[in-house]
């Protein structure tokens, strides 16, 4: 009778680990798969980008340095993924010490550099949404050069100072797995005090860009009302809409991208914890979320403009006519 109750007790661990082990295999399918798929579109979006904002005239140039800001973070970002995605695959990391301490460094500073390259284009808008005669003056290309590069170099220094120099990520040699992980300590406070800030103030100031926007289009509808059947001070249906829905789609991005690394930094205390494969596989998920705003921007910043899409469309067709046609003779 004891060895019975022993033998189904074992069989019962026995299954519990084999689900375990069945469930953590396929967690970490679905990591590798989309961190894969964002890599793809963060590799081919990009730099297509870059290339449009090159070409592009129509828009003016203190808000293509902003762009260009947050469009070179995102694809740092992605050269930081693609040399985490080996450990993803290989279940440890092979790269030795001195690229595990720097991709901790790099990563921390191209996702900073992103939040911090979205506020400052949305304080770009702000300001020429709300001040557009003195736009002008306020917001120079010089000036805009002089606040991109101090906030690279600043969010540089402070991140080499505190996840280089202070702590730096390190490879697990006590355990059975050789991860590339980072001390849970108060820098993760930090982190999410800091994302929280720059995510409630960037919606703050998108919704009160819709504000004004709807403000300007009920003044235009006053002033054109006579022959067109609105009442006084109607908003057009229009731009109600895409304004709204400009403002919902970027915030909502932003709440979906963060909010599942701000969740994780938040209970992922113990250092322990984070040594485990199961966890790890959890952090890595958020980093997918993350990776996958890195491509999202694109398709918010870019393709909802019209005069981007058109640069994109004539970019693409002169490379497919080139294609077409063939090497010469």
């Amino acid at each position: 009778m004891a060895w019975t109750v022993t033998q189904g007790t074992n069989n019962l661990t026995t299954g519990k680990a084999d689900d375990s082990e069945s469930s953590q295999t396929a967690l970490a399918v679905v990591v590798c798969t989309f961190a894969t798929l964002g890599l793809a579109l963060n590799f081919l979006l990009n730099p297509l980008m870059l290339l449009v904002l090159h070409r592009v005239t129509s828009i003016q140039p203190t808000t293509k340095i902003f762009m260009v800001s947050l469009t070179a973070s995102d694809l740092g970002s992605g050269l930081v993924w693609l040399l985490e995605l080996p450990e993803l695959f290989l279940g440890a990391w092979p790269l030795g010490g001195f690229l595990c301490a720097a991709t901790g460094v790099m990563m921390f500073t191209t996702r900073a550099m992103g939040v911090f390259s979205l506020l400052l284009l949305t304080v770009n808008r702000y300001i020429a949404v709300s001040r557009p005669l003195r736009y002008p003056t306020l917001m120079t290309v010089f000036r805009s050069k002089v606040i991109v590069c101090s906030t690279w170099a600043a969010v540089t220094a402070i991140c080499i100072t505190v996840y280089g120099i202070y702590h730096p990520k390190y490879i697990l040699e006590s355990g059975p797995l050789k991860l590339c992980i980072w001390e849970s300590d108060w820098r993760q406070y930090v982190s999410i005090v800091t994302m929280l800030s720059v995510l409630l103030v960037v919606s703050f100031l998108y919704v009160h860009i819709l504000m004004i926007a709807r403000r300007h289009a009920r003044r235009i509808a006053t002033d054109n009302q006579v022959g067109n059947g609105q009442a006084m001070g109607q908003i057009p249906q229009n731009v109600s809409t895409r304004s709204t829905t400009t403002v919902v789609i970027i915030t909502g991005t932003l709440m979906v991208s963060w909010l599942p690394t701000v969740i994780i930094l938040s209970t992922l205390i113990p250092e322990t914890d984070f040594a485990g494969y199961r966890i790890f596989l959890l952090v890595n998920l958020t980093d997918d979320f993350l990776l996958a705003n890195t491509w999202l921007n694109v398709i918010i910043y870019y393709l909802r403009n019209r005069d981007l899409r058109q640069t994109i469309h004539l970019i693409l067709s002169a490379w497919l006519s080139h294609l077409c046609r063939g090497p010469r003779p």
